[in-house]
């Protein structure tokens, strides 16, 4: 009499059984990977590109720029391949992983539901909660949450600079731009496209922003009661915009400060406080200038 009761329990333990295989069978769908098929396999293009050790090290002792060209374009080009599919797995990964997850977490879920037994149900959440967190940490440590699409552009980014030098070296004859420099620079491309690069490209814009954007705050001095009643009385002029007559004013400080003119009062005035930002005393100072010249200021 328990197996009768039992064999429910087991068509439903198949059922969720077969609803995990769909889920791990539509990891691989290229739906979910984001990309169709490559047109060739990145492993078999390289693979007859041949790019050989011997290549490289006549690379270093290139004694002529078409030598030097060949062999460099052709460490560039498996470079490019073997980048590219990196990049793919990267995005695949973490699609397939999350997609694991998320299959596995029903699967568990939904056997739990099938059981009666209160132990049965808590075994099976507890698997699904440490299934998912695991991840999360995975997630979270290893592809720094949401930053990878940043981290790709970082690469592109600096690959793009140095293979700009490359083929600016390549127009060079050999004594100007010789085997080792170019191995250098391939070198260099390379480690262009590593996540470490990518990181320290970012880290420095990063740095470069924050310099110019506390240069920008000392730069900015604290006004006295004169100085903000300057301020407002420049802002007050550039609201007095409000017909034909005034539009051509607003329109002629425009010019006189480099700006494009404007079809409207309101984006007239609004390009002229614009034009005050950040309201350094040299910015203030054209503004109040090319605004008394046109006649909205006095």
């Amino acid at each position: 009499m328990r197996l009768f009761r039992l064999l429910p329990a087991l068509a439903n333990v198949r059922k969720v059984a077969l609803g995990i295989a769909v889920t791990a069978t539509l990891c691989g769908c290229h739906t979910l990977r984001g990309a169709p098929p490559r047109y060739q396999a990145t492993d078999a293009i390289v693979a007859s590109i041949d790019l050989t050790p011997d290549d490289v090290a006549h690379l270093a002792v290139a004694d002529s720029a078409a030598s030097r060209n060949a062999l460099q374009n052709k460490a560039v080009a498996v470079v490019d391949l073997q980048f590219h599919e990196f990049v793919r797995s990267l995005a695949a990964d973490r699609a397939d992983g999350a997609t694991t997850v998320a299959g596995t977490t029903l699967g568990a879920s939904t056997a739990g539901a099938f059981v009666d037994s209160v132990k049965a149900k808590t075994n099976y959440a507890l698997f699904a909660a440490g299934f998912v967190g695991a991840f999360g940490i995975v997630d979270k440590n290893y592809f720094y949450e949401k930053t990878v699409p940043a981290l790709v552009a970082g690469m592109g980014s600096a690959r793009a600079t140095v293979l700009v030098r490359i083929r600016i070296g390549q127009l060079e004859p050999i004594t100007s731009y010789d085997g080792v420099a170019a191995l250098q620079d391939l070198e260099e491309y390379y480690a262009a496209g590593t996540l470490l690069a990518a990181i320290s490209d970012i880290t420095a814009r990063a740095d470069s922003d924050k310099k110019d954007a506390l240069d920008t705050v000392r730069s900015l001095e604290v006004p006295d009661d004169a100085e903000i009643a300057r301020r407002k009385k420049i802002t007050a002029a550039t609201f007095s915009i409000k017909d034909k007559d005034s539009l051509d004013k607003g329109n002629s400080a425009l010019k006189a400060l480099g700006k494009t003119v404007q079809t409207t009062a309101k984006d007239a005035g609004l390009t002229l406080r614009r034009a005050m930002r950040p309201p350094t005393k040299e910015r203030l100072d054209q503004v109040e200038k090319a605004l008394k010249d046109a006649g909205l200021l006095k």
